[in-house]
C-alpha cells in the first residue's frame, strides 16, 4: 500500500511540472524574451539567424572593437532586465571574457539607450573581436 502510494505522489508530481511547463511555455513566460549568437566575423559582427530571437541588428559601439550594440526587436525590454552572455566556441578564434554593460549614474555608454551593450576582453585584458557569445535576455 506505502509503495502504491509514494507511485501515485510521484506520478502526480510529475504531471503537474509538465502541466506547468506546457501553460507557461504557451503563454510565453516559459523562456528568454530574446536570445542571439553573435559571430565576431572577421571584424564584421552578425546574428547567427538560427540562434537569434528577439535581436535585428549588431554593430560595434562607440569604444570600437570588442564593444557590441545589439539593436532589440520592439517589445523586448534589454534596460530593465538581467541580461547574461558568454562565450561561444564554434566561432571564437580566442578566449575572451564576456560581459553586459549596463550604466550606472554619470558613465558614458558605448550604445545607445535601447541598445544591449556587450564587451568581450581578451587574455591580455583589452577589447578583442575575435569571441563570439551568446546573450539571454529573460
Amino acid at each position: 500500500m506505502m509503495r502504491t502510494t509514494v507511485i501515485a505522489l510521484v506520478m502526480a508530481a510529475a504531471v503537474a511540472a509538465c502541466t506547468y511547463a506546457v501553460a507557461a511555455s504557451a503563454s510565453g513566460s516559459g523562456g528568454p524574451a530574446a536570445f542571439a549568437l553573435v559571430d565576431p566575423n572577421s571584424g564584421s559582427p552578425r546574428l547567427i539567424a538560427d540562434h537569434t530571437s528577439g535581436f535585428v541588428s549588431v554593430g560595434f559601439g562607440t569604444f570600437g572593437s570588442g564593444d557590441y550594440c545589439l539593436t532589440p526587436s520592439a517589445g523586448v525590454n534589454v534596460a530593465g532586465t538581467a541580461a547574461t552572455a558568454s562565450e561561444e566556441a564554434f566561432y571564437s578564434n580566442a578566449f575572451a571574457f564576456v560581459t553586459v554593460r549596463y550604466p550606472s549614474g554619470n558613465v558614458t555608454r558605448g550604445c545607445d539607450v535601447n541598445q544591449l551593450e556587450v564587451k568581450t576582453f581578451g587574455t591580455g585584458g583589452n577589447l578583442t573581436d575575435q569571441a563570439a557569445f551568446t546573450v539571454n535576455v529573460p
